[in-house]
């Protein structure tokens, strides 16, 4: 060896865990002249301590549609679709994996809100974090994959499942789930 002194190694354990909190919003809600329950309950979380906790706010499902909506009248039908049906639901599900996979650290604790839509949103990612795990940081190419794993009910799906969790992710908790007025969307089970 060189003589060279071996750096310490950094115990990521003795780092403070932080909280890191989600908020989803419901169909059509977000930031205005009366706003919902979520936004007030937004307001009051400290956003100005990085260390201690994050924080993620969503808008409600109808609220926006994908990047690369160029027309007024596109983005209108997009927006109307998605307040109907929840057309953009896995985006509402995904934006919010991808907050995780880029802030979290082992031990951090993890809560998410949500109201109307916005709490069946909350519900459908609690469920992916389970039975999937989570991606390691800015590993964005495999997300879309993970949530189709995700949404599949079959035998052969829930085996593919858990071997991708196992081949690619860590596993998660949820400190805490906090959803009230949950709507019901097409397309994903809970």
């Amino acid at each position: 060896m060189s003589g060279q002194p071996i750096p310490p190694v950094l115990d990521p354990s003795s780092e403070k865990p932080r909280m890191l909190v989600l908020c989803f919003d419901g169909t059509s809600n977000q930031y205005g002249g009366e706003n919902t329950n979520v936004v007030k309950f937004f307001s009051m979380l400290r956003k100005d301590c990085d260390d201690e906790q994050l924080c993620y706010y969503q808008t409600g499902v109808g609220t926006y549609g994908p990047p690369g909506f160029m027309s007024f009248i596109t983005g209108w039908i997009s927006k109307i679709a998605d307040e109907a049906i929840a057309w953009y639901l896995d985006e509402h599900v995904m934006d919010g994996y991808k907050f995780l996979m880029d802030n979290y650290k082992p031990g951090d604790k993890i809560s998410i809100f949500g109201f109307s839509r916005g709490a069946y949103t909350a519900r459908a990612l609690a469920g992916f974090l389970t039975k999937i795990g989570l991606l390691p940081r800015s590993n964005y190419q495999q997300v879309t994959f993970a949530y189709k794993l995700y949404t599949r009910t079959d035998v052969e799906g829930l085996g593919l499942a858990k071997g991708f969790k196992k081949t690619y992710c860590r596993p998660v908790s949820i400190d805490f789930l906090g959803v009230w007025d949950t709507v019901a969307s097409t397309g994903v089970r809970l």
